[in-house]
């Protein structure tokens, strides 16, 4: 009897349909598993769509397109807009569907509260988080838009580090520069061609001083140095390697401020706000030193900086699900395995579920994740392109390594009676008659974004 027909009457549930999900499923269903991947949104591209900046038009495509090979396939069902926890409860999708395994692969999109004690009271309005703040980028350009709406303002706060906050900064420059050319000069142009050739670039080419744009720069704030920013990780654990990615960390920021002309001040923790006539007007910052790589407030020793909006990206980590059991913001595993969830014989997690991190240089090492190239070969836009593929690759890897394991112990479990099977059948047959769901192609197809960049041309 082979594989497929073994393990044919099982039906495993996914929750998350992005690079770990697709990946799970794929093996899963080439495995003769049957499968349903509940998303919370219409489409599974998770931060390939919402969190990577639209001007990744390349990787985002190909993200795309390998994402849908892996799910338009006969043993998959994919259930969108159904968010567990929300649409369903988990404990009635563990007891009550019948799925011989559920699999964890929900992202990281919960931002990590900043922490100064009762700031969140000014969320959007002159405080905005990461995940939001990319969200309104990459879809404010659609016709039937929703979502929150931002208006970039001079002076604006980063706070955080890694490749995720210079994105942030990058956008907060571009937005704002984009805008001061027109309402300055009568100049429009493309934001794809300002990322492309560079702030500085553009404005040496239409001969324009910076200053002429009265615009308050950006100030990217982050605890640590630029050398320790995790913008490049070593080859390996030497000190040698480790003072070399150092290095190359401390170039690309620079890199990034000369083309993006933003500020950078390291070594300062957020601690408290100033507000005026309820409007947050200023963040008080600790200065602080680091020694033996740990972070050490001086005392007495603090920074008010001025602002009109700060954008917290100190990181992401998964909403918690309940009935589901956390150590912090970790979910709790069993300790004789990184895959199978505490509490549960039949519940497992992959990805960023597992390691309760959103941020890539955060998250658990699976290998070399930079690709070896010379510096100069690090500091250009293809290269941190290849870097982000490199990263998904290694999820996927872990994923398969992890399903391994999985497979091996639900095809142990008992085989769903067909009643079963129907059921799940019925009830995921149900949510897609309610949102008027018939196939993944068609589906994704009617519900892509329009793509500004196709705007652009016309």
């Amino acid at each position: 009897m082979s594989k497929s027909a073994v393990f044919k009457k099982h039906y495993v549930a996914i929750i998350g349909g992005s690079i770990s999900g697709s990946e799970a499923a794929n093996i899963l269903a080439k495995n003769g598993f049957s499968v349903v991947v509940f998303e919370m949104n219409k489409l599974p591209y998770g931060k390939i769509e919402d969190g990577l900046p639209k001007w990744h038009i390349n990787l985002r495509d190909r993200q795309i397109n390998e994402i849908d090979s892996k799910l338009d396939q006969e043993n998959i069902r994919f259930v969108p807009l159904t968010k567990i926890g929300r649409d369903i409860d988990f404990l009635d999708l563990v007891n009550n569907w019948g799925f011989s395994a559920i699999i964890l692969a929900n992202g990281a999109w919960e931002d990590r509260v900043l922490p100064i004690l009762a700031i969140d009271k000014f969320i959007d309005k002159e405080l905005v988080y990461q995940n939001s703040f990319i969200y309104w980028f990459n879809h404010k350009h659609e016709k039937n838009y929703d979502g929150p709406n931002y208006t970039v303002k001079n002076n604006t706060i980063v706070i955080g580090g890694g490749l995720a906050s210079l994105d942030v900064v990058k956008i907060v420059m571009i937005e704002i520069v984009k805008k001061q050319l027109f309402v300055k000069k009568g100049i429009e142009i493309d934001l794809f061609t300002l990322e492309k050739e560079g702030i500085n670039t553009i404005l040496e080419k239409l001969n324009i001083d910076f200053n002429e744009l009265e615009i308050g720069k950006a100030k990217l704030i982050y605890r640590r140095t630029a050398k320790d920013m995790p913008l490049k990780t070593p080859k390996d654990e030497t000190k040698e390697s480790i003072e070399i990615a150092k290095k190359v960390s401390e170039k690309l920021l620079n890199k990034y401020q000369e083309k993006y002309l933003f500020e950078f001040v390291p070594l300062c923790i957020p601690v408290d706000f100033v507000e005026s006539d309820t409007k947050l007007t200023e963040i008080i910052f600790q200065k602080v030193q680091v020694e033996n790589g740990k972070i050490k407030p001086i005392k007495n020793s603090f920074l008010n900086i001025k602002t009109e909006m700060v954008i917290s990206s100190i990181g992401s980590i998964p909403e918690k699900i309940n009935g589901l059991q956390y150590e912090y913001s970790s979910l709790k595993m069993r300790e004789e395995a990184d895959y199978h969830v505490f509490g549960f014989d039949n519940v497992f997690a992959i990805g960023n579920a597992v390691t309760g991190r959103g941020n890539i240089q955060e998250s658990k090492k699976h290998g070399q994740l930079m690709i070896e190239k010379i510096i100069d070969k690090h500091l250009t836009e293809e290269a941190f392109e290849q870097w982000l593929i490199n990263h998904n690759e290694q999820i996927k890897n872990k994923v398969a390594e992890q399903l391994n394991s999985i497979v091996k112990e639900i095809s142990v479990a008992k085989i769903q009676p067909e009643s079963i099977i129907q059921e799940i059948i019925n009830k995921t047959g149900a949510i897609h008659n309610k949102i008027g769901y018939f196939n993944y192609s068609s589906w994704t197809h009617k519900n892509m974004p329009v793509r500004l960049e196709a705007l652009l041309k016309e």
